[in-house]
């Protein structure tokens, strides 16, 4: 019975009681006097007590801050106004229980604190904070090269459409709402009753998404990749907040964060990365449409088809191409007796871009010459404007740096380049 009162009396609970008083007394003045920013105020404080009904610890430490923000209005009213000590006592409330929220959050009213309940009670949070940091982190993030225009009511419009709710936010009408959103760049909290009760957060950052991005390209083979991590100057991520009692499976909310972050999509985007699994894909209209179907993660699970790769320094990848040069005719002689209709035959060749950086690409060969082979790129370029993937080009056979195409038994003959790469890089772990 103790032990039910408690927590019936917990500092959190005190806690979300105040907020969602304040959330309510916001929603009467925005409601009374049209006020749209009062309403959002109340969206942030009813979504705060929310969570602190629920124990999620990121509300911790937003509701101690909301706790002393209303103290401080209190506080700087008795000062600047007219003292009185109703509000010298509430005051004092709101920062006692601002207080207890962040030093002791599971106390109760009648806790004793005794020596045999403190080791009890520490165990048990630590335990519930170990499976906190379990939990896997589900979301997507955007890439970008400048931060979206973003405010409550176009979010909610976009969720709305994405997820076929009527989802309400700014001055949105709350009347038969499944769900609403509340809060401001760079933080929204989104809340919905469908298909079941879940919260997400969606940040919209004006900075980049890495602490040091150039330590971590410098771990990341695609040289595609490796660029957009440099360059992005922006993102944006749909968070599912872990609430222990939502019925949202993972893979539901993964469908839900997909349709979402494919509906807030822009020509600013890069790249998409899944934090969870560390997959990350360039943005394209395939992988958009992909995002919205059944099974969101298998659009991130392969990477684009012909990365760039990075090669290692030294004559390891010159003896590689010398390699594929020499034995260029064994190309040609299956190229000549191929079916028509077969498209395994691909080579790899130089490409100057505009600003003097060579990049190797691949293209799928239809037309072979003595001296000039002809094929469409099967690259996104990264240093040229005046190519695109399925441009139709020339190349002398000379410049050739690589070929693939399948011998006798339909095996893979040729990529020396990537055995070259692949050895490197098994050496380098090795050592």
């Amino acid at each position: 019975m103790k032990a039910f009162i408690n927590r019936l009396t917990s500092n959190w609970n005190w806690a979300a009681l105040l907020l969602g008083m304040h959330a309510w007394a916001w929603a009467m003045v925005g409601t009374w006097m049209h006020h749209p920013q009062a309403g959002i105020v109340a969206a942030v404080l009813a979504v705060t007590a929310v969570g602190l009904l629920f124990r999620l610890r990121w509300t911790r430490l937003a509701g101690t801050a909301m706790l002393l923000w209303i103290a401080g209005t209190k506080a700087y009213g008795l000062i600047a106004r007219e003292f009185t000590w109703k509000q010298a006592v509430l005051c004092a409330v709101y920062a006692m229980i601002a207080y207890y929220l962040w030093t002791k959050p599971d106390s109760g009213i009648i806790d004793d604190f005794t020596a045999d309940d403190e080791p009890l009670a520490g165990d048990k949070n630590k335990e519930s904070d170990e499976e906190e940091e379990d939990k896997p982190i589900i979301s997507l993030v955007h890439l970008r090269r400048q931060m979206r225009y973003l405010e409550p009511q176009v979010l909610a419009n976009a969720l709305s459409e994405a997820w076929g709710l009527k989802i309400t936010g700014g001055e949105g009408d709350a009347e038969d709402a499944d769900g609403f959103v509340a809060g401001d760049n760079p933080l929204f909290i989104v809340m919905v009753q469908k298909p079941t009760f879940a919260m997400f957060m969606v940040h919209n950052r004006d900075v980049g998404y890495f602490e040091d991005p150039e330590k971590f390209a410098g771990n990341v083979p695609n040289l595609r990749f490796a660029e957009i991590i440099r360059e992005h100057s922006a993102w944006l991520a749909v968070d599912l907040m872990q609430v222990n009692d939502t019925k949202l499976d993972q893979d539901e909310a993964y469908r839900m964060i997909g349709k979402a972050v494919s509906m807030l999509a822009d020509d600013d985007v890069m790249a998409i990365l899944c934090p969870q699994h560390r997959f990350f894909n360039l943005w394209s209209p395939e992988l958009e449409t992909m995002l919205c179907g059944d099974s969101p993660l298998d659009a991130l699970k392969e990477e684009i088809k012909a990365p760039v790769i990075g090669v290692p320094d030294g004559d390891t990848i010159e003896n590689a191409i010398a390699e594929a040069r020499r034995r260029w005719p064994e190309f040609a002689s299956i190229f000549k007796n191929r079916q028509p209709d077969d498209e395994r035959f691909i080579v790899k060749a130089p490409f100057t871009g505009e600003d003097g950086r060579v990049e190797h690409m691949w293209l799928q060969v239809f037309g072979l010459e003595p001296e000039y082979v002809h094929g469409h790129l099967i690259n996104h370029p990264m240093h040229t404007t005046k190519l695109q993937m399925g441009s139709q080009v020339e190349v002398a056979v000379a410049e050739v740096s690589d070929w693939v195409c399948p011998d006798a038994e339909g095996n893979p003959l040729g990529n020396f380049t990537q055995q070259a790469i692949s050895q490197a890089a098994k050496q380098k772990r090795e050592a």
